[in-house]
């Protein structure tokens, strides 16, 4: 009798220890078992069905009472993976020439055409200007360069959505991907300087820029930024994002992936909705429910994402989608806007993934190569 009972003790034991391990950050990076392409694509279907509202000029559901918008839960979802997900790949190959290739790869091609697909196809269907003086517009080919080139924000076409409830707006998405990118460097520098794996300076500098968006700085507002720029404040919150999520990558192996902690950081983010707290609450509850979701979700949620990683795609396509649909139909309803504009937008970005972003990422085999040596099991794409 008593060793039945002390064998019963061990199974437990191996059983707690076995739900410990998988709860555990650092244990989940060990292999492909995660849901990060889900988590973008639904990020980027956030920011579209935002901007359903903004575009048609419609107040978005929840704003008013929450501080927050779909769109920028979705972009803060972005910031936050990205954050761990780009400390991960610099950890794994920390060499600034490889790095810079593989994150080129990864914006610049699908950016690239994107901006050729509105400034040769869209912009000439709704310019009012006459096609000739639309084409030896200065600005025309002045946005064409600067965008594909990640100057993404304030660009405007000549002509070109003038009369739609958001008007002039050509691609009002793009504008965090420089954001983004300084990230990128942010990161490289601090690799360089060996201060990526600090994680007590990673977790003050999170620290000081959460603050910014607090009411303890005269600056912060807890208003929302802005649909085709972002204010400082915003710019601010989103680099604290990524911070925070290199800083879950630096203490991975002391992070449990906990669903009643982040539960709570939920019910605290809702506790600060009506108070100037509730940014930095909802940056820290989104980006550690990322990545509980990300690790601890079903396999079979990856169907949802089995055509391609279609998300970036959707992100620079949306947009101008979404101006078309309005320019056509000037009072359409916010909720038929986002029923016609994302199957439209999905098959764009369906074919992004497949005839550019895929061979582009093939690439970082040439530009990146790896020892046998550094190779460990991808995660998802890095962004």
């Amino acid at each position: 009798m008593f060793d039945r009972l002390k064998e019963w003790m061990r199974r437990r034991t191996r059983r707690g220890d076995g739900r410990a391990s998988a709860a555990r950050l650092e244990d989940r990076l060990r292999d492909r078992r995660n849901n990060f392409d889900v988590l973008r694509l639904l990020a980027a279907s956030f920011v579209l069905f935002s901007h359903s509202y903004a575009l048609t000029a419609h107040p978005e559901p929840f704003a008013g009472t929450s501080g927050w918008t779909f769109g920028e839960i979705g972009v803060v979802m972005f910031f936050a993976m990205s954050g761990f997900l780009i400390a991960k790949s610099w950890s794994e190959q920390p060499h600034f020439i490889p790095f810079t290739a593989k994150r080129a790869l990864r914006l610049l091609p699908a950016l690239a055409v994107a901006v050729t697909v509105t400034v040769f196809v869209v912009g000439p269907l709704f310019t009012t200007l006459p096609l000739s003086t639309y084409f030896t517009d200065p600005t025309t080919w002045i946005y064409w360069i600067r965008s594909s080139l990640l100057v993404t924000f304030a660009g405007t076409l000549p002509g070109v959505f003038m009369t739609n409830p958001y008007p002039n707006a050509v691609n009002g998405s793009l504008w965090t991907l420089p954001v983004e990118a300084c990230c990128y460097g942010m990161v490289a520098v601090l690799g360089m300087l060996a201060l990526l794996r600090r994680s007590t300076l990673l977790a003050i500098g999170s620290c000081l820029l959460l603050v910014c968006v607090t009411p303890l700085v005269p600056f912060a507002k807890a208003s929302a930024g802005g649909t085709t720029s972002g204010n400082l404040t915003l710019v601010i919150m989103l680099i604290g994002t990524f911070v925070l999520g290199s800083l879950a990558y630096s203490v991975r192996g002391r992070l449990r992936l906990s669903w009643l902690v982040a539960g709570a950081l939920l019910v605290l983010w809702v506790a600060t909705w009506d108070s100037g707290w509730v940014r930095v609450t909802g940056v820290v509850a989104i980006a550690f429910t990322v990545l509980v979701f990300a690790f601890r979700t079903p396999a079979w949620l990856r169907r949802l994402t089995a055509p391609g990683d279609v998300s970036y795609g959707v992100y620079v396509y949306a947009f101008p989608v979404q101006q078309s649909v309005a320019a056509i139909w000037h009072s359409v309803d916010p909720l038929v806007m986002f029923v016609i504009a994302y199957p439209i937008t999905y098959g764009l970005a369906l074919l992004s993934w497949r005839l550019i972003e895929r061979p582009a990422l093939a690439l970082k085999r040439v530009v990146a190569p790896q020892r046998r040596e550094q190779r460990a099991p991808a995660l998802a794409q890095e962004t």
